[in-house]
């Protein structure tokens, strides 16, 4: 693990995020951003390559900052995201917040479907939610075929939680995400895509 990643995670948690909106931030898991925060300054002490020694089952992250700074770069992205969706009949798009917000934007103009937001309980500041909720200000979603839309999927659990809320309004037909590290294709039925999918590969030394 790169000390520059470490700092990152010390810096954000020093502005004032939440250990949720780190991971979210970084693109890892909640557990390795709690790990981060609670150990980076003894971390940040040892040798780089003692922190990789130790660090070799943390969670691998992802940035991909060159690509969602650039509105350009994201379109091109969305306009993936568009082509495998076209095998889906679907009245909305929902992107979980926050990642998944630009890209539902951005391909709810390109296929001019209505689009509504996700929040999900990760966000709110109440620990007392049991799920999270769809935006107030956009279109209701009620009894309609939706597809979801996000940029990582780390863990799944955030994935899982959006599908099982919109079951019970709606009718999700199909997820897309950018990147997938969890390597989970479907949850309760409904078929998950992604342009990229990372993972681990064991090697015996």
């Amino acid at each position: 693990m790169k000390k520059d990643f470490i700092l990152k995670a010390l810096k954000l948690r020093d502005v004032g995020f939440t250990t949720a909106d780190i991971a979210e931030e970084l693109n890892i898991s909640v557990d390795t951003a709690l790990y981060l925060v609670l150990n980076g300054e003894k971390l940040l002490k040892k040798p780089e390559k003692q922190i990789e020694e130790k660090g070799k089952n943390i969670d691998i992250f992802v940035e991909w900052d060159n690509v969602k700074i650039s509105s350009k770069r994201l379109k091109n992205i969305a306009l993936i995201m568009c082509d495998m969706l076209k095998d889906v009949e679907f009245d909305a798009i929902v992107g979980i917040s926050t990642g998944g917000v630009p890209l539902a934007t951005l391909i709810s103009e390109e296929m001019d479907k209505n689009f509504s937001i996700y929040i999900p309980k990760k966000h709110l500041h109440s620990k007392n939610n049991s799920t999270g909720f769809i935006g107030h200000n956009y279109p209701s979603i009620e009894g309609k075929n939706v597809v979801i839309v996000d940029d990582v999927m780390t863990s799944g659990n955030t994935m899982k939680e959006t599908i099982k809320y919109l079951k019970n309004v709606g009718n999700p037909k199909k997820a897309v995400v950018i990147i997938d590290k969890s390597g989970i294709k479907e949850v309760d039925g409904i078929p998950i895509k992604a342009l990229f999918r990372v993972g681990t590969v064991e090697l015996e030394e």
